[in-house]
């Protein structure tokens, strides 16, 4: 490849600020807990968004030598709510999972009874 071909994709190819910034408002939508879900497949997914957000801003913050101590703190505070909202997500996950638990133990309470009814 030339560097004239090189330049021509480098230019076709520049990342605009606003298509960043629409990216990452919708990642930010994403991540976001502004409720109770009823799913464990959508705190999972949630979870794991925080994981990978979380994980590339401890790497900005490592390969970041001339950032103010102002924003590193900044960084550090945002990772830290981050991680609650982890927290967070698990405990909903445990509500969820308790919530199944009692309408199993129902079911079989039915089926136990049906049983027993049926034996005598």
């Amino acid at each position: 490849m030339t560097t004239a071909a090189i330049r021509r994709f480098s230019k076709e190819n520049i990342i605009e600020e606003d298509e960043f910034d629409n990216a990452m408002s919708n990642v930010f939508h994403a991540i976001s807990i502004n409720r109770t879900y009823k799913s464990e497949v959508h705190i999972e997914k949630k979870d794991e968004l925080l994981v990978d957000l979380t994980q590339l801003l401890k790497k900005y913050l490592t390969l970041q030598l001339g950032i103010s101590k102002k924003d590193k703190l900044d960084f550090i505070k945002l990772i830290d709510k981050m991680n609650l909202q982890r927290e967070l997500l698990e405990l909903q996950r445990n509500e969820l999972n308790i919530s199944q638990i009692r309408i199993a133990g129902k079911r079989l309470g039915k089926k136990a009874q049906s049983a027993f009814s049926s034996a005598e």
